[in-house]
Parts: C-alpha cells; structure tokens; sequence
C-alpha cells in the first residue's frame, strides 16, 4: 500500500493539484478551486479535473464538487509541477 493511501482531509489545500493513476493507465489530476462548507458544515471540495493518457489527447472536465473526505480518499498523490 502506497503512504499517501492515507492522505487526510486536512492535507488537502486549495490551490493544489492531486492525481490518481487508474489501471489503464490514465492519469487523472484535481486542482482544487476552493474548499467550503455546505448547510449542514460538510466540507466540499470544488475542482477541475484533467485526464491524460500517453500519446494520447487530454480531456479537461469541470468545475465538480466532492465531499472533503471523498476527494482525499480518490486523490491521495499530489502532483508535482
């Protein structure tokens, strides 16, 4: 198991970028556009997302908005610049 499987919410910072590899190989990266609380005091993360894939065309998506503690456990590398 990899050391960021346990990335923690509070280790997510706006501004940011976070990736995750999937098994085929795409990397997908989350920068994080902000971090605010819902009605109910959930935090939720509001982020752009990029799909890239080697020798292939990357797709951009967003805005999309995740619960704090959903997107630290989908995103738990940072990506370097």
């Amino acid at each position: 198991m990899s050391i960021w499987k346990s990335r923690k919410a509070q280790d997510i910072i706006e501004g940011e970028a976070y990736r995750r590899t999937h098994p085929d190989y795409v990397v997908e990266t989350a920068r994080v556009l902000a971090i605010r609380q819902d009605a109910f005091g959930i935090p939720h993360v509001r982020y752009m997302v990029r799909y890239e894939r080697r020798a292939q065309k990357v797709l951009e998506d967003g805005p999309r908005i995740l619960s704090l503690a959903a997107f630290a456990s989908h995103y738990h590398e940072p990506a370097t610049a």
